[in-house]
C-alpha cells in the first residue's frame, strides 16, 4: 500500500505529460501516477476505459487526484465519472506550481490536499506589467 495518493493527469494533448516531466525535475521522480492524454481523433468511450484502467493500476488506498486542464472540456468531463467515489478529487486547469505542492504534500490525507491545491492555485496567478519595473533596483531579476 502506498503512503501517497494516487494522481492522474489527463489532459489536451501531451500537456499533462509534459507537466509531469517538468514537475519531476524540481522535486523528484514520483511513483503511484500515471497521465492520460487527450486527442480530437480519440474515440470518447476507449479514452473512458483507458482512464479507469489506469486507476485500477494505481494504489488509490488513500485518495485519487486527477488534475485535468479545462473545466467542460473532454478530460474534465471522464474524470467527473470518477466522482461517484468519495475519496476522488477533480481538479481542473493543472498547472506546475499546484503539481509540485500536491507532490510535496502528497501524504496527506485528502481533505488537507484540497485546501493545499486550493492555496497554491490562488498563490500561482501574478500577472505584471512594465509599470512593476518602476521603483525596482536595475537588478534584472528583481520582478
Amino acid at each position: 500500500m502506498s503512503e501517497n495518493v494516487g494522481i492522474i493527469v489527463m489532459t489536451h494533448g501531451d500537456f499533462g505529460k509534459a507537466a509531469m516531466e517538468s514537475a519531476q525535475l524540481i522535486v523528484g521522480q514520483q511513483d503511484n501516477y500515471d497521465t492520460v492524454s487527450v486527442f480530437v481523433v480519440d474515440d470518447v468511450e476507449k479514452l473512458k476505459e483507458e482512464l479507469f484502467d489506469k486507476v485500477d493500476r494505481l494504489d488509490t488506498s488513500k485518495a485519487l487526484i486527477v488534475f485535468t486542464d479545462i473545466v467542460g472540456g473532454t478530460p474534465t468531463n471522464l474524470a467527473s465519472e470518477l466522482l461517484t467515489r468519495e475519496d476522488v478529487l477533480v481538479v481542473a486547469g493543472v498547472n506546475l506550481p499546484v503539481l509540485l505542492e500536491t507532490f510535496t504534500n502528497r501524504e496527506k490525507d485528502i481533505h488537507t490536499l484540497k485546501e493545499i491545491i486550493r492555496n497554491a492555485y490562488d498563490q500561482s496567478l501574478d500577472i505584471r506589467t512594465n509599470k512593476d519595473l518602476e521603483g525596482e533596483d536595475d537588478d534584472e531579476y528583481s520582478l
